[in-house]
This record gives C-alpha cells, structure tokens and sequence, in this order.
C-alpha cells in the first residue's frame, strides 16, 4: 500500500514529532511510505516554549520532504500537488489541536479534486487541553474529509462523536517508545544528578495547568511525613511557574524538590527515569499521555488520576494506582502507600505484561488491517 504520512516531524521538536517518526519507520516495514512533514507548527508570537526546534543528539527521525506550513496556503496548494503525484492509496493526518483545521481541511480538499484516496486521521486530541475560540466549528471543517479516525482513549471517542456523530473510529492504544535508550542503573543515575539514595518521584514533561503541578506539591508536605523522598519535576513551565515557585517557597520543600525547568533533549530522557521510584501524573484533565508509555519503557510504575483515558493505561493495583483529581491528600496516600508496601517488584511485572501489547509493530498491524477492511 502506497501511504503518505502528513505531520510535525524532527527538526520540530514534541512527543507528536516522536511519534510520527516511529509511525513512520515502523509502517515502512510493510508498506511505501512518504512522509510529507510540517516545516513549523505555530506563529513565534504564540508559541509559549523557548523554541520549536528539536537539539537533542539522539534525533527522533524519518526520512520525508518538510513541505507543509500550515501558516502558508501557497505550501497547501504545493503540498497537494506532490500528494496527487505520489498518488497514495492512503493518507494519514495526525490531528491534535483545531488551529490546523483549514490547513489540513484545505489540503485533502485539494488533492481530492483529482483523486480520491482514503484519508486517516490519528488523533491526539480531538478538542484541545485549553480552550480557543472556533473549537467547535473548526473540527468539523477538518474531520468531514475523512473515512476513518483512529483515537487513543475513551475520552477522545466520545468527543470525536459529538463533533462527527457518522464517523467510522477506531480506539487504539498510544504505542510505546523504546527509542530513548537503555535504562541506567538507578544508584548510578541518581549519582550523575547530584540526587541522594533516598526515594524519588519523577513529574516528567511541558509543564501546563491542566497537569496539576500544584496538586502534587501540595501532597509533598503530607508525603513527607512518612517518606523521605525527593520530587523531582523535568519540563518546561509553558505557565503556572509562579504559583508552583510560591508553593514550593510557602510549604518549605526547596531542600525536597529538585527543579530542571527546561526542554530536556532526548538523550537525557533516560536519565532522569532511570533516576526515579516512581512516576507522577497529577492532571486534572486529559485525553491520554505519551508520558506513560515513556515511564512503561523505563519499567516505572505510574501513579495518576483518574481523568480521561488514563485509567485505560494505569491499571489500578498492577501498574500502579489511581486518584480523584484536584486531591493531594489522596495523591499523597497513593505515593506513600507505594512505599510502604514496596510495591515495585509487583508492579514491574505488570508492566512487563502491558508492554507485550503496546508495541509499534502491533499498531501497525492494527492499521493495516482497518485499511483492509
């Protein structure tokens, strides 16, 4: 099957240019694949990070053509003129945010002017995680050129229904990501971070208010009572960095939270899991978290909330556990309790269990056979 594959790829940085990077190397294993990627993502003005662009050494990437602006119209007709000379039995659209709904919306109407190939599109998010205006509308215009939508979570379904009550989807698990490297002995990691032999929590990736920081650092306090540990938080503050400074400050944790606020590059990725206990997934909302299956390759148990299609991910008592959100009590109890219990050995096994089945050739294998059908 001839397939193109459109979305952000390295040089842009983000777990959805990871992704479509493995997506595409793994669907080169069974088919001929174009990868047609994005030459940027957002205008600079709003873009909240230091830089879309991905330094890391360790590079996350496909062989492809970076055409499509999705800030250009002129690149849309450009684009859609190469689609239709690659002639593809099939197009992959990754989606995640409806800002790209005219780009994205627009090109398929352009290539399907003078052919017809069947269009899929992945989706990240269907709605995005912070509200924009045109949320609503926006999608529909993108959404009605597709035949199928692939998702990864309960929550995703439902929403992508609403918007598209006819649409043909498909729930698929969010495929893990070996590619970071192999694991570092812990006391050696903690070593290289300066960090002491005492346990510690990981909080991992763009720091944003839906995650539910402050949630966390508020559990720190009541964890601490009968843990000694550290909580180390990697990421960069995309907002809320004041008010998680001013908890840390008023609840006197500066000597119990380490803080690495930036864009960790990919080589340092293992590293820092390597490093930690246990993972933390505090949001307070959520669709599903590439963080998880990062925390899986790493055998690292999760304790999240109970949001979006997390739970179908966490599985409560074999991963790890599962909490309200917006609760640091139970936060707290939940990360105690995984110590107390010294619950690792029986997590990791399950863990073990979870990544058999979540891996990047069974996706693929998952697609190829919708496509099929």
């Amino acid at each position: 099957m001839k397939v193109c594959l459109i979305g952000p790829a390295y040089p842009l940085r983000g777990g959805i240019a990871h992704y479509t990077a493995f997506l595409a190397n793994a669907l080169r294993k069974q088919h001929d694949v174009t990868l047609l990627a994005f030459t940027r993502l957002y205008p600079s003005l709003f873009f909240p990070g230091t830089t879309e662009f991905d330094t890391s050494r360790r590079r996350f990437a496909a062989e492809g053509e970076s055409i499509f602006d999705p800030l250009d119209p002129r690149s849309w007709v450009r684009t859609a003129r190469r689609i239709r000379a690659l002639a593809p039995d099939l197009i992959i659209v990754q989606w995640w945010s409806p800002i790209f709904a005219i780009p994205i919306g627009t090109l398929i109407r352009l290539v399907r002017r003078h052919a017809s190939p069947r269009v899929l599109f992945i989706c990240h998010n269907v709605t995005p995680h912070e509200r924009i205006p045109g949320e609503g509308l926006l999608p529909r215009f993108a959404f009605a050129v597709a035949d199928l939508f692939i998702v990864h979570s309960g929550e995703d379904l439902a929403n992508l229904r609403a918007i598209q009550p006819d649409a043909r989807i498909q729930k698929l698990f969010l495929p893990i990501n070996n590619g970071f490297g192999p694991p570092i002995a812990k006391a050696e990691a903690r070593h290289r971070l300066g960090l002491s032999a005492s346990p510690t929590i990981l909080f991992f990736g763009l720091i944003r208010r839906y995650k539910g920081l402050p949630h966390l650092l508020q559990a720190m306090p009541l964890i601490l009572r009968t843990i000694d540990c550290t909580l180390l938080i990697v990421g960069e503050f995309y907002d809320g960095r004041e008010e998680c400074l001013g908890l840390i400050r008023s609840l006197d944790l500066s000597a119990r939270v380490r803080l690495v606020d930036r864009y960790v590059p990919n080589e340092e990725v293992a590293l820092y899991f390597s490093a930690a206990d246990l993972v933390v997934l505090p949001y307070t909302s959520a669709t599903q978290s590439a963080v998880v299956p990062i925390a899986y390759s790493f055998e690292r148990p999760v304790v999240t909330t109970k949001v979006g299609g997390l739970p179908e991910v966490v599985i409560d008592g074999l991963t790890g556990f599962l909490v309200d959100p917006a609760n640091p009590a139970a936060l707290a109890e939940a990360i105690s309790r995984y110590f107390r219990e010294a619950r690792e050995a029986e997590f990791v096994k399950g863990i073990t269990r979870q990544r058999e089945r979540l891996s990047w050739e069974r996706f693929t294998d998952e697609i190829t056979a919708l496509c099929q059908r």
